[in-house]
């Protein structure tokens, strides 16, 4: 009932009045004579000046410098003898003879150096899917005794499951630190000894 009488009474005054006669629609046009007049001015004022003539700076004068930080140093960049080349620095604790065996075979045969913005190495170690799969190849054959048709057949079954399980972001690579587990993995054998 009060709803009914609410809405009888507000029928009523909107019948007295007209919508574009309120208040509220008429300082609409208010506020865009308001916004025009602003407009009017900015653009005024920015054609006065000479083309070409900005308040802004676009560019640095400085040259760019080239970003290295997306690169990476291949293991066979590596030059013990040139004074000027890519050396590669192993870290302490897989240089020394007593040290993993594995390890410091991925980092020195198979692993890939990042690059500092400047292009010298950042002491990064991945190892990309191409490399991994020569590892494997490497491993099986030395650990399981797989060559030949069977090496392939073995890699082609199981290498990508195994790649995927690693590589969860898809980035193409995976740090060297966790080889030794990519390739037990691969190996079905997580007790596999790989030389540490």
């Amino acid at each position: 009932m009060k709803l009914t009488v609410a809405a009888l009474l507000v029928a009523a005054v909107a019948a007295e009045e007209p919508v574009w006669s309120l208040r509220s629609v008429q300082n609409h046009k208010d506020d865009s004579q308001v916004q025009q007049g602003y407009a009017n001015y900015s653009t005024d004022h920015a054609n006065e000046r000479p083309p070409y003539d900005s308040e802004i700076q676009l560019a640095d004068d400085k040259e760019e410098e080239e970003d290295h930080s997306k690169e990476k140093f291949q293991p066979w960049e590596h030059h013990k003898d040139d004074v000027d080349a890519y050396h590669r620095v192993i870290p302490n604790h897989f240089s020394a003879d007593s040290d993993d065996l594995f390890m410091r075979s991925m980092l020195n045969t198979y692993a890939q150096e990042g690059k500092n913005k400047d292009g010298s190495p950042n002491g990064s170690f991945t190892v990309d899917e191409g490399s991994a799969r020569a590892a494997a190849s490497e491993v099986l054959n030395t650990h399981k005794g797989l060559s030949g048709a069977s090496l392939q057949s073995y890699l082609n079954t199981y290498f990508a499951k195994a790649w995927a399980h690693f590589d969860v972001n898809r980035s193409g690579a995976i740090e060297v630190i966790k080889m030794p587990q990519f390739m037990r993995f691969l190996a079905s054998d997580q007790l596999a000894s790989l030389g540490q």
